[in-house]
């Protein structure tokens, strides 16, 4: 089965090979993750011009967008590919988008129908068709595509699915362990100290030996074993979706060509949001701001809001090259900053929702549409190379649930899809409303109220 699963999902052994050697050797590590590793780059504050307000139902470029949403040329992709491991109970294994999230209309709906109650919605306030694509991964695609069947696309004609690619998970290098589990023992050890006596200083004096032994354990354990491949009877557990760059690359990967459908069905723009944030509603004036702002260079828009208290997230920086010397402006992964940069001073941060243009797309790849209906598999491969070569590789250190009961430390190979934006002009719009993750369930009843409010008269739902 695992040959053939690889298989299905199109996974490439040769660029496996790669990374693997490339992560044995340090060339890609936890450290490897800063943006100004093994450069002389300076990472400064975005420009006020770097950022604008979300326009009004009243303004020009709203007026723009219903124009393009009535021509149908606007499309909407969402992102379903998680595992949603903080959201499974025992036993459960639904796709992250199946999971009823809150009641309308007398009846329990999920994530995948609001969204697309709200595309139908949007449809009959402005006319015209918007197709949907829902991206799916190896832990989501063939559950996703039943539960579609099943409620015939839940009343939304034009839904369509795509799957991103497979990566092997490797085990991890001993510096990796020492950093990633080494800063939270040193945040323990410093809560620890804080503390003169007490029940919790006793806990916490118990919870860090627990954490040093076991660190100590994983050292001895996987030593001299760092880049091998994951062994589990669940073959799943081996592999991990290559992160969410794959929701742009997969639309030429995958072999339904998803990029030439929506040639073919008019599409020009392109909303992309996480299938579990309901606040990223179809709104008009976001491919109409980006259709008159591409004069002006910019080709991505990416949505930010005010960071609250303690929110971790990438925010929008400029970076400077002094061997250029040049300066640009592109998306940051939080992890990416360097060390001794303030993120607090950047009051927005990224909410993983773009707009982008499907011109914009095949300028990225080099295609054209003739090109999308007539090369084959590994010339699509070569294509998509030549955008990744100029990318970075992100390493995440996860932790494995064995079949045993045991945990141990992997390491995955990610490549994000806010590193879009080092190729692309991105224009942060500044919004209020619209994001609304839900990470695990207890943040359901918090979320929950506010995205009534939100989505009053924003959702065409089937009686129940």
């Amino acid at each position: 089965m695992t040959e053939e699963m690889l298989k299905k999902y199109g996974f490439n052994e040769s660029e496996f090979q790669s990374l693997q050697s490339d992560y044995r050797k340090h060339r890609l590590s936890l450290r490897s993750n800063l943006i100004t590793k093994d450069n002389d780059w300076e990472v400064r504050l975005p420009h006020p011009s770097d950022t604008t307000d979300l326009p009004g139902p009243e303004s020009e470029e709203a007026a723009r967008g219903r124009d393009i949403i009535a021509g149908g040329k606007l499309g909407l992709i969402l992102m379903n590919g998680g595992a949603a491991t903080r959201f499974q109970k025992p036993g459960e294994n639904l796709p992250k988008g199946a999971f009823p999230i809150m009641e309308v209309d007398g009846r329990m709906r999920s994530f995948m129908e609001l969204k697309l109650a709200n595309a139908r919605s949007a449809e009959e306030e402005y006319g015209g068709v918007i197709p949907v694509w829902i991206l799916n991964s190896y832990f989501t695609e063939d559950k996703t595509r039943a539960i579609l069947a099943e409620n015939d696309n839940f009343g939304k004609a034009e839904v369509f699915t795509y799957c991103q690619g497979i990566m092997k998970r490797v085990l991890p290098t001993i510096d990796d362990l020492k950093l990633h589990y080494g800063k939270a023992i040193a945040k323990l050890s410093k809560k620890f100290e804080g503390l003169s006596s007490g029940l919790e200083r006793i806990g916490l004096a118990q919870e860090l030996s627990e954490r040093r032994n076991e660190l100590i354990g994983w050292i001895k354990e996987l030593r001299g074993r760092a880049g091998d491949e994951i062994e589990a009877d669940d073959e799943k557990k081996r592999y991990n979706p290559p992160g969410h760059l794959d929701t742009t690359l997969w639309l030429v990967l995958d072999r339904s060509r998803p990029l030439l459908k929506m040639i073919e069905l008019g599409v020009e723009y392109i909303m992309i949001s996480n299938i579990d944030n309901l606040g990223a509603l179809v709104d008009p004036a976001l491919p109409g701001l980006l259709s008159l702002r591409e004069k002006d260079g910019v080709k991505i828009l990416c949505e930010v809001s005010t960071k609250p208290p303690g929110q971790k997230g990438g925010a929008l920086a400029r970076i400077f090259d002094p061997a250029g010397p040049r300066e640009w402006t592109q998306i940051i992964e939080e992890f990416a900053f360097p060390l001794d940069f303030d993120q607090d001073r950047i009051p927005e941060f990224n909410n993983a929702a773009y707009t982008v243009s499907v011109q914009t797309l095949l300028e990225i790849f080099d295609l054209t549409r003739e090109e999308l209906e007539t090369l084959g598999q590994e010339e699509m491969v070569e294509k998509v190379k030549r955008v990744t070569d100029r990318l970075p590789v992100y390493v995440a250190m996860k932790e494995l649930k064995t079949d045993t009961g045991n945990v141990i430390p992997v390491v995955q190979f990610e490549r994000l899809q806010g590193d879009l934006t080092r190729l692309l002009r991105p224009l942060a719009v500044k919004t209020e409303d619209r994001f609304f993750p839900v990470k695990k369930r207890e943040d359901i009843p918090i979320v929950v109220p506010r995205l009534q409010r939100v989505l009053e008269g924003r959702i065409r739902l089937d009686p129940a």
